[in-house]
């Protein structure tokens, strides 16, 4: 699987590739923001939830999303575009400011995905309500290792969970990388 990635990182895109690329994970965020309740909301919860439920303090993780996998690495994004992505998914930042990565390959600079981390002081009751909000729809949610993938349209996935004090959304172009990043994020 991470041959294949890196594969597919390694050929040249190209403008034209490019623009795809940024319309599509445009489109993902589009997607999600669908799917994201507001902190504010107080919908009932599913039973199952991609991690914990018990209210026990967070504590803030340096580095926030873990060591990035070999060749890759978790890069902030321009202002404007963590704006934009906060507005598309409608998300509060009253808890602190929301952060927004690319995940790039350091060696050809292609991005394979994003990372949103949305501060809360409980951050596996909002992952927990994001996951209640989606199985209300009757979307079959799959669990994994510390966080849950959420189908969207056209066989596209976004993985939910947490990491420190922040729920952690992450979306890509290809479901597999967005399998791949989350268990490089949410491992140990």
């Amino acid at each position: 699987m991470v041959r294949a990635l890196r594969s597919l990182l390694n050929r040249r895109l190209g403008l034209l590739g490019t623009v795809i690329f940024l319309a599509v994970a445009f489109g993902a965020i589009v997607a999600v923001a669908q799917l994201v309740p507001s902190k504010g909301d107080d919908k009932e919860q599913a039973s199952a939830t991609p991690t914990a439920t018990a209210a026990t303090e967070c504590k803030a993780l340096d580095p926030p999303y873990g060591t990035a996998p070999q060749d890759f690495e978790y890069v902030p994004v321009a202002e404007d575009k963590r704006a934009q992505t906060v507005k598309a998914l409608r998300l509060d930042e009253a808890e602190g400011k929301v952060d927004v990565r690319d995940v790039r390959q350091a060696s050809s600079k292609l991005n394979l995905g994003s990372l949103v981390g949305v501060p809360s002081t409980n951050p596996a009751d909002y992952a927990s309500r994001l996951v209640a909000s989606v199985q209300t729809t009757g979307a079959k949610v799959e669990r994994a290792s510390g966080y849950a993938l959420v189908p969207l349209e056209r066989g596209k996935k976004i993985a939910i969970g947490v990491k420190g004090c922040q729920t952690v959304l992450i979306t890509a172009a290809d479901p597999q990388a967005v399998q791949f990043i989350a268990s490089a994020v949410f491992s140990g």
